[in-house]
């Protein structure tokens, strides 16, 4: 796990060090939702519960983290990054852990797992989203660390190709959720009405975690090129 459920032991780190730690809480609730759908399209209820328990758990960790960042950014003093740029980093880095929740949550309320026709392709789908959230979690990295260097030319570049690449993870998912979608679409009639509406909300829900990682992204964008 990316992360120890302390809190007091972060209170002295920078503020983009506690940044990172968020980002990685976030990330480690976005990589239970594979676990979770395991469990669910098997129809092991009871074992989906736990890992939600578990997400659940580490979604509480991650708002303790926000709250740390909060808390604990200084006032009135130089920072490397605007204070009002790190209080929205650290909401759309929430963002990410709160769509995991609740995805998951409409799934365990209702008992309701997707349609086996695209259960491949409902994983490859939430592969792909996880894999926007370590990327958040190595862009808050590579901002901490180039921050100390005030965002040089070569720095900033760097920094921009690892924006460019959650770009590309977020077009992807887009792109495997319409996909689903259509699939979902084929086979609606032989699902309940209410269930359908349930299925497309788990479906957005889940791209919505790319879509956090995504602005996360643009938001340091914008912090580089200042």
């Amino acid at each position: 796990m990316a992360i120890q459920p302390a809190i007091s032991d972060v209170i002295s780190q920078s503020p983009l060090t506690l940044l990172e730690r968020h980002a990685a809480a976030c990330a480690d609730c976005v990589d239970l939702v594979r676990g979770y759908f395991t469990e669910a399209q098997a129809g092991r209820w009871l074992q989906a519960g736990d890992v939600r328990e578990e997400l659940c758990r580490l979604e509480w960790l991650a708002d303790e983290l926000k709250e740390n960042v909060r808390s604990n950014l200084p006032r009135g003093l130089w920072l490397s990054v605007s204070r009002a740029d790190l209080l929205e980093l650290v909401r759309l880095q929430d963002k990410m852990a709160n769509y995991a929740k609740h995805a998951t949550g409409i799934s365990l309320g209702r008992q309701l797992a997707f349609p086996s026709s695209i259960s491949d392709g409902i994983f490859e789908y939430i592969d792909v989203v996880a894999g926007a959230g370590h990327e958040v979690v190595g862009l808050i990295g590579a901002t901490r660390d180039l921050s100390r260097s005030a965002f040089g030319s070569k720095q900033t570049q760097t920094l921009l190709g690892l924006v460019r690449g959650i770009e590309a993870t977020e077009k992807e998912s887009d792109n495997i959720q319409a996909r689903l979608r259509s699939e979902l679409l084929v086979v609606e009639n032989d699902l309940s009405p209410i269930d359908a509406i349930f299925l497309y909300q788990m479906l957005s829900d889940i791209g919505e975690i790319a879509d956090a990682a995504e602005k996360v992204a643009h938001r340091v964008q914008i912090i580089a090129s200042s």
